[in-house]
């Protein structure tokens, strides 16, 4: 595992950035959105568990590093491209400062096993985004914006790279397949219905005031039915109480993808 830090210039960037699928853009718009919250998120949930870490498996203390260097430069870059969106989207504010609100309250109110158990639940949703955007999409992406794609391929291909490491600190420290799947769980219905709300929102302008006669809903439609059919299997599996990351192989394409961003900056950034 390796913490790379791409350059991406996003000046010229359109938050509809997949042309052949703009809700589905506009989704993972939703998901950037919330990320410069969630990651950091996520590195304080580790910190907190490091000592403990230390003391029952250090043998993770190395790759848990890693984890938060790679998360620190994923929620800056993905700062920097949340500007622009908030440029043309301004409306989008009010989400920001609720998905802000409830990650403060998380690690304000919640135990850090509570805390752990989220964390590997985004973790185990990372894994299949990664497979999906890196290996099924191929086809959607030909048109997308260079930088946009870029800077998803990049934070993809690290999510399949440490996806391993909130579930061998969930499990080393708070062990039990039923409190993985409470986590799990929770996180995929607080995320996606946040995503989702994000992106009826931005829709819902796109329509309004900018591409009143390019909206397709019979082909959106369509993606959506792809979309459930890669998701819906992956997610069974990790339902399985005998679940583990360490079973996900590790793809050509993901492959090229972190060969080429660690040709194209390399970091040790501060976490």
């Amino acid at each position: 595992m390796k913490a790379r830090l791409p350059e991406f210039d996003f000046s010229q960037a359109n938050p509809r950035w997949i042309p052949a699928a703009p809700a589905f853009a506009h989704q993972l718009n939703g998901a950037s959105l919330l990320l410069p919250y969630l990651e950091p998120y996520l590195v304080k949930v580790m910190r907190a568990a490091r000592p403990r870490v230390a003391e029952v498996a250090p043998e993770l203390l190395e790759d848990l590093d890693v984890f938060n260097q790679q998360e620190a430069n994923h929620y800056r870059v993905h700062s920097a491209y949340n500007r622009v969106m908030l440029g043309q989207y301004p409306s989008l504010a009010p989400f920001e400062a609720e998905i802000r609100a409830d990650f403060e309250g998380f690690l304000r109110d919640r135990p850090l096993a509570w805390n752990l158990a989220y964390c590997e639940g985004f973790e185990s949703s990372g894994v299949i985004a990664s497979e999906f955007f890196l290996h099924a999409i191929d086809d959607l992406l030909e048109t997308a914006d260079p930088a946009v794609s870029a800077l998803w391929r990049w934070h993809l291909a690290e999510e399949f790279e440490h996806r391993n490491v909130a579930h061998d600190v969930l499990k080393a420290l708070f062990p039990g397949w039923r409190h993985r799947l409470r986590g799990f769980r929770f996180c995929s219905q607080h995320l996606f219905q946040f995503t989702a709300r994000v992106r009826a929102h931005m829709s819902d302008i796109d329509r309004a005031e900018f591409f009143k006669d390019t909206e397709d809903a019979g082909a959106d439609a369509k993606f959506r039915r792809r979309a459930a059919r890669f998701h819906l299997p992956r997610i069974a599996r990790v339902y399985m109480p005998w679940y583990s990351p360490h079973g996900r192989r590790m793809g050509e394409p993901t492959r090229r993808a972190l060969a080429f961003f660690e040709t194209h900056g390399l970091t040790k950034s501060r976490v």
